[in-house]
């Protein structure tokens, strides 16, 4: 049985969580969502994920945030910050706190899966078709 790695898809948007989940799709993965901040980090206290990936821009609790806890309470955790709104000093500032790989939107699906396998490989996990 292949243990399947988790990802925790944070976005305020819908259709960007719906398009994540559907290009990873068909990978043995664990897929769980976050509308908001909180609800990431309301997941985040319930369980361990294997990769988050953030959106930046979000009402109330924004993704710094978030990933500021990650980088403090779950360095293990990889993350990929996915933003609208790319530039240099976002970049380098989720660089800075722990990002693996930083994004900017939208994200074609072949580029995801490429990113998604690498954070993966970064944890020794492998990307596998189910």
């Amino acid at each position: 049985m292949v243990e399947m790695a988790s990802v925790l898809v944070v976005d305020d948007d819908p259709v960007v969580r719906l398009s994540v989940r559907r290009a990873l799709a068909g990978q043995a993965l664990d897929v769980e969502e976050a509308s908001s901040g909180e609800a990431a980090m309301a997941r985040l206290a319930q369980r361990d994920f294997d990769l988050v990936l953030l959106d930046l821009r979000m009402p109330r609790l924004g993704g710094l945030t978030v990933l500021q806890h990650l980088s403090k309470h779950r360095p293990a955790t990889q993350i990929v910050v996915m933003t609208g709104h790319a530039n240099v000093d976002n970049a380098k500032g989720s660089i800075q706190l722990g990002a693996f790989e930083f994004l900017s939107k939208p994200v074609e699906p072949a580029q995801l899966l490429e990113i998604t396998q690498r954070a993966l490989a970064g944890k020794g996990l492998k990307l596998q078709r189910r």
